[in-house]
């Protein structure tokens, strides 16, 4: 498990929290914390929800809260169960990563900063459809201020507005290639995203079962043609002993752009 120091502010609260990040799989909501008495989770920053029912009464009088849901599909389908998303506040997130340095190899520890903030949404925003009940909702618009890497007392600024760390993480990777890469999921050969989407953090999928399959992919035919769904989902700030560049192969996603460029 990981502990990601963060600051939380919205009209009631401002204060430090811990993160607590058990690196389990996105269907896990392994993010959490707790603030005011109400614990929230969820698979990204950008998805935290009450806990559990006993949470959802005091984070309804203590938060902004956005409730979706109750519609049906089709004209004999059940209703779309409720979901309650927190809404109108501001954070800001340091997470531990590991970069080398490429002028000898040797590893060093980083930090990604990131600041957002969320607010009412604006209506010349497009946004895309939300219902509770019959009733079209709003979901807040979000506003990312920095995405950074610090490392050995250099501060490197993303220029990549935005929570998606697929485009972030591609981002920072092309600013630090001439000194550092980043060793973590995200640059690992065998992990990949799904050519069906994924969503804005933590769905990476790891190939390592099937790493001689995976180096044939080098297209979005060839993913389909090899691999199989025997894979773990894995977060993009992650790292485990089986790292290795990835020089190797396109994969689907392609390459990361400057990372292993010397």
């Amino acid at each position: 498990m990981q502990i990601w120091r963060a600051h939380y502010r919205d009209a009631l609260h401002d204060e430090d929290i811990d993160i607590m990040n058990t690196e389990g799989s996105y269907s896990t909501d392994p993010l959490s914390f707790t603030i005011d008495g109400v614990t929230f989770k969820g698979t990204s920053l950008t998805d935290l929800q009450p806990a559990d029912d006993t949470d959802l009464a005091k984070a309804c009088e203590r938060f902004c809260i956005l409730k979706e849901g109750g519609f049906t599909i089709g004209k004999d389908d059940d209703p779309v169960p409720y979901w309650y998303t927190l809404q109108r506040y501001a954070m800001v997130v340091d997470i531990p990563i590991t970069v080398v340095r490429k002028r000898d190899k040797s590893e060093a520890p980083a930090m990604l900063h990131i600041s957002f903030e969320y607010k009412e949404h604006d209506p010349e925003r497009i946004q895309g459809l939300c219902y509770c009940d019959d009733e079209r909702v709003y979901q807040d618009d979000i506003y990312v201020y920095a995405f950074d890497l610090s490392v050995d007392g250099k501060v490197y600024s993303g220029e990549t507005m935005t929570l998606c760390f697929e485009s972030a993480l591609m981002d920072i990777s092309r600013k630090i290639s001439a000194d550092y890469y980043l060793k973590c999921c995200f640059t690992c050969q065998y992990s990949d995203y799904s050519p069906y989407g994924n969503d804005d953090f933590g769905i990476m999928q790891c190939f390592l079962r099937q790493k001689e399959n995976y180096l044939k992919v080098n297209s979005k035919i060839a993913y389909f043609t090899y691999l199989t769904d025997d894979w773990d989902s894995k977060q993009e700030t992650q790292l485990c002993d089986k790292f290795e560049p990835r020089i190797r192969c396109d994969g689907y996603r392609g390459y990361v752009d400057g990372a292993f460029d010397m």
